[in-house]
Formats: structure tokens, sequence, C-alpha cells
């Protein structure tokens, strides 16, 4: 049995793992274009083609991480949240 408890723990840290490379892409896509609709949002990040809920369960993350904000439009925008890497486009700079 220690086989099967080893390949879902696999199976699960890929699963955790691409959640994040989802993540991670539409967190791009809002710094490089800025505020954008759900629907624009999804067509750019190929949402559609991930799978039932997994582009809302991304985005749904995204927001709760911090990397991404609604807005009351129905659009979401780039942060400047905790999750958001230094040097990231758009980020405050330090010219000094």
């Amino acid at each position: 049995m220690a086989g099967t408890a080893s390949t879902a723990s696999r199976t699960s840290a890929m699963a955790e793992q691409r959640l994040d490379d989802e993540i991670e892409q539409i967190t791009h896509v809002l710094q490089e274009v800025g505020p954008t609709s759900r629907d624009r949002l999804e067509q750019a990040v190929g949402g559609r083609s991930g799978g039932p809920g997994r582009f809302r369960r991304a985005l749904r993350e995204s927001v709760r991480e911090s990397r991404t904000k609604g807005l009351a439009n129905g659009s979401y925008a780039p942060t400047d949240g905790p999750g958001r890497p230094d040097g990231a486009p758009g980020a405050p700079r330090d010219e000094r």
C-alpha cells in the first residue's frame, strides 16, 4: 500500500504545481495589460482548455493570495500584494 500513497502524493503535488502555474499566468497577463474583464482574461490564459472549473479556481486563488483583485465592474486587476515578486512590471521601483 505504500506505493499507492506515494502516487497520490505525487499526483497532488503535480496538481498544486499546475494551479500555481495558472495563478502565475493570470498574474502575468494582468501585469502586462492592466485591468481586464473576466472573459478576456480567461481567453488570454486559455482558461477554457484547462477543464471545467480550473480557470475559476485559479482566479479565485489568485485573488485570495492578493495577486489580483476583483473590480466592481466584474473585471480584474493586478495588485501590489505580498504575492507579487520584486521587480515585476508595474511594481514600484527604488531609484536611488
